[in-house]
C-alpha cells in the first residue's frame, strides 16, 4: 500500500487490461487491513497483515506514505522506485501501483484520503493541485533527513490519535489536521524537487502535464478537445494520442471527469440544489447538467447527493 505517482506510460494499457480499480477500502482489503475508510484512513505504522497483492491495481485516491523500518520495492506505472527508511513517497488518483518485494521488517506510516472528503464544503477544488507536489510531475519519492521524517511522522502520529477521540465536528477537525499535514509537507517538497534526477519526462509527457493543468483551469468555461490542442500548438489528432497513451483517456473523458469531480463537490455542499450547481458549471439547462450526470455516473444529481 505503499505508493508514487508519477508520468503514466505506456505500461499504463497493459495494466489497465485487469480492470483493477480501488478505492481506499478495497485498497485496505488487498492488504489484509479489514476497514471500512470513510472518506480517509490513517495507519497505525505497523507492516502488511498478509501479503500484498500480485497484480497491478489502480488506486482512486491520494496517498502519503513515510517508510520507518526496512525496505520495499514497488513498479509505478512505468518506473521501479525501492522505499527506504525515512522516504517520503506520495501518489494521487489513477497511479498504478505493484508491490515487488519487501523486507519482513518493513514497516511506514501512511495517509490515504480521498478528494471528495477533503474539499467537503470547499469550493475551490484546485487546492490540492496548488500544493505543488500532489500533481502530475510532481518529484515522486523524498528522501527526508531525520529532522523531517520525525516532525512528519509526528504529525501523522497525532492525526491517528485525533482520529481515535470522538467530537461532533470530527470531519472538519480531520480536515484542518490533514490540510495542515498537507501544507507542511509542500514546504519540505519545495526543497528538494529540483534534486531528484529520475524526475525526467518526454516531450509527450511534458504535453500531458500541460494538459492537465489546462483541464484544471479551463474545463468549466471549455470542453472541445480543440481548445486545449490550440494552447498546446498542436493538433487534435496529436493530443488525443497523447492523452490516450498517457492515460487511457481521451481529451474529452479527461475533461468530462474533471467536470464530475468538481459536481460531486459542489453536490455535497447542502446548501446548493441542482439548479445551483448547474449555473456553477456553466451548462445551459439542469436537464443538460443531468443528463452529462447520469451518462458519467449512471446516477441522477438528486439521486447522488441523496446518498451521500
Amino acid at each position: 500500500m505503499h505508493l508514487i505517482n508519477y508520468i503514466f506510460g505506456e505500461a499504463y494499457l497493459k495494466y489497465k487490461l485487469k480492470n483493477n480499480v480501488k478505492n481506499i477500502t478495497a485498497a485496505l482489503h488487498s492488504f489484509g487491513i479489514d476497514k471500512s475508510a470513510a472518506g480517509f484512513y490513517i495507519s497505525e505504522g505497523t507492516g502488511f497483515p498478509t501479503m500484498p497483492p500480485e497484480e497491478a491495481f489502480r488506486m482512486e485516491f491520494y496517498q502519503l506514505t513515510i517508510c520507518t523500518n526496512g525496505k520495499a520495492c514497488i513498479t509505478v506505472n512505468t518506473q521501479e522506485f525501492e522505499l527506504a527508511p525515512n522516504d517520503l513517497f506520495v501518489t494521487t488518483p489513477g497511479t498504478i501501483i505493484k508491490i515487488i518485494q519487501y523486507s519482513p521488517n518493513f514497516t511506514g506510516k501512511l495517509l490515504a484520503f480521498e478528494k471528495s472528503f477533503l474539499l467537503k464544503n470547499i469550493l475551490d477544488a484546485r487546492q490540492l493541485e496548488q500544493l505543488g507536489f500532489l500533481n502530475y510531475g510532481a518529484t515522486p519519492v523524498i528522501p527526508l533527513n531525520k529532522d523531517e521524517a520525525y516532525f512528519l511522522k509526528a504529525q501523522l502520529q497525532y492525526i491517528n490519535d485525533r482520529n481515535e477521540k470522538t467530537a461532533i465536528f470530527k470531519d472538519r477537525i480531520m480536515q484542518s489536521l490533514i490540510f495542515n499535514l498537507l501544507f507542511e509537507t509542500a514546504e519540505i517538497h519545495f526543497k528538494y524537487r529540483n534534486h531528484n534526477s529520475r524526475n525526467q519526462i518526454s516531450r509527450e509527457d511534458e504535453l500531458f502535464i500541460q494538459m492537465i493543468k489546462l483541464i484544471d483551469f479551463h474545463h468549466l468555461q471549455q470542453k472541445e478537445t480543440s481548445f486545449y490542442a490550440n494552447l498546446l500548438h498542436i493538433s487534435d489528432k496529436y493530443l488525443i494520442q497523447i492523452c490516450k497513451k498517457a492515460s487511457g483517456k481521451t481529451p474529452g473523458q479527461l475533461i468530462a471527469e474533471a467536470n464530475i469531480a468538481k459536481a460531486k463537490l459542489l453536490l455535497k455542499n447542502p446548501d446548493h440544489n441542482i439548479s445551483t450547481v448547474s449555473n456553477i458549471l456553466q451548462y445551459s439547462s439542469v436537464a443538460a447538467f443531468s443528463k452529462f450526470f447520469k451518462k458519467q455516473t449512471s446516477m441522477a444529481p438528486t439521486e447522488w447527493k441523496n446518498e451521500t
